[in-house]
């Protein structure tokens, strides 16, 4: 499960892959000009896996899971062995990871026991940079939560 939640990086991933391609390539078989650009495409690459962090992309993923309630064990599990309540938690795991600039979480509450949900609350009050909307009929996870709220009735 735990690689699941990493392959939600597709830049991250990526960049890796033309990382390691580049790497296997011989340079005694490049021109002078080949390899100048290679050495570029390398820093290039370098560069922006240190910018997203990417050495944390393991430790990050670990930390939003048992936050939501995954043990040690269950990193390893596959995804296909869970419930369909914990395969939601696994989705939230994966929107989490992936730091959207908009978030959207329906009823994220109903499959979230008490200390995932505490952690959940935590977790969005902690976001600065991203629009969260939820749409929720859990009234104190609403306004643990939120900054306004608006109220629909049919």
């Amino acid at each position: 499960m735990l690689q699941h939640i990493l392959n939600c990086d597709v830049e991250r991933n990526s960049l890796l892959e033309e990382l390691d391609e580049l790497t296997k390539v011989d340079d005694t078989e490049l021109s002078q000009k080949e390899v100048t650009k290679k050495t570029e495409r390398l820093a290039e690459i370098s560069e922006r896996l240190d910018l997203i962090d990417a050495n944390d992309a393991e430790p990050k993923a670990i930390k939003i899971l048992n936050g939501i309630g995954f043990s040690q064990e269950d990193l390893h599990r596959p995804s296909k062995d869970f419930s369909g309540g914990w395969r939601m938690r696994i989705a939230i795991a994966k929107v989490i990871f992936s730091e959207p600039e908009i978030l959207l979480l329906d009823e994220p509450t109903n499959h979230l026991d008490l200390p995932a949900l505490i952690w959940l609350e935590n977790y969005i009050q902690e976001l600065t940079e991203t629009t969260i909307m939820i749409v929720s009929h859990a009234r104190d996870f609403l306004d643990a939560c939120c900054d306004e709220i608006i109220h629909f009735q049919a």
